[in-house]
């Protein structure tokens, strides 16, 4: 009886501590639901004579997105709900065909949102047609990969006849400079940093290029170098200072991972920690093995280092 009464106790401290983390991680996450978003353009009831639209909104203070609705005409009677998308940064590109509309915006975060700001606008033709800016929709900016093949997309323009793709390296020279009908072009990147800009054509007018910017990594991380614990230690303290060298390969932004295993066939892992060189951890005594791996940006993967063994007393 005195086992079942301490095993319900046990049971009821468990749950209690997880609902107490639980709520404690909620309660972490600011509470964004009273602040305002503010929107920027276009403004309400403006008139557009071109189908591409920039909207602009004001940051919110804890928000980690904003999430971006379009419908047409609106969204008290609506035919369409053009876009439902949730981004990162305060600026977004849509191209939109002839009609009026409205936008709204919220900002978010993982347990709140705020209210929406909804603003209408209409576009009666496309006259202006070097006014658009062409919508690029993938690869996303700023892209660090390891995958050289890239399918360059955008949006298309009404009245388009071409579209005129470049794809320039780091010290400004032009690697493609190449016209095309279609709305995406599939290019393979060297090694390095580039920027790939679009812009439209219907024969007579040009709109501005729309620019993005993409590192290309090809090359995994050099192999890490272990220091100490040297190999075959026989007597290490329970605090445990861990040191090795990586050597930085010079493309994308580089971490390094620290494996340690009870046994010799490293199947039985004890920790596994991202750091960076010295690491220390307290271990009880026995015998122990570690690793490490270097990982990039672009998610290439060094060879595992040798593994060093060393016995806690």
């Amino acid at each position: 009886m005195a086992y079942r009464a301490l095993l319900r106790k046990s049971i009821i401290l468990s749950v209690a501590g997880i609902l107490l983390f639980s709520c404690s991680e909620i309660i972490m996450e600011e509470d964004i639901s009273d602040s305002e978003i503010t929107l920027v353009a276009p403004g309400d009831n403006t008139q557009f004579n071109s189908t591409g639209i920039t909207f602009s909104w004001n940051a919110v203070n804890k928000a980690s997105g904003y999430q971006l609705e379009i419908a047409k005409p609106n969204f008290t009677d609506p035919l369409q709900i053009v876009l439902d998308t949730t981004v990162t940064n305060t600026s977004f590109t849509q191209q939109l065909v002839i009609g009026h509309y409205q936008w709204r915006v919220r900002a978010v975060n993982s347990a709140y949102h705020t209210n929406y700001a909804t603003r209408s606008f209409e576009i009666v033709s496309n006259d202006n047609f070097q006014d658009n800016a062409v919508a690029l929709s993938s690869p996303s900016n700023n892209l660090v990969t390891n995958a050289s093949n890239q399918n360059l997309t955008w949006q298309p323009i009404l009245g388009s006849m071409n579209y005129q793709v470049q794809v320039y390296d780091n010290s400004n020279t032009i690697l493609l400079d190449q016209t095309t009908a279609n709305t995406n072009y599939a290019f393979t990147f060297p090694e390095g940093s580039f920027n790939w800009k679009v812009r439209a054509s219907n024969g007579a007018e040009n709109t501005l290029y729309s620019s993005r910017a993409i590192m290309v990594d090809l090359t995994p991380p050099a192999t890490p170098v272990l220091v100490k614990p040297e190999n075959a230690d026989p007597s290490q303290e329970p605090e445990v200072s861990f040191e090795w060298n990586s050597a930085f390969s010079g493309g994308s932004a580089e971490k390094d991972s620290i494996y340690i295993y009870t046994n010799a066939a490293q199947t039985l892992l004890q920790s596994k920690t991202q750091s960076a060189s010295p690491y220390v951890l307290t271990l009880p005594s026995g015998t122990y093995y570690w690793k490490v791996k270097s990982f990039d940006a672009a998610g290439n993967v060094s060879n595992s280092s040798s593994a060093f063994s060393f016995t806690v007393n």
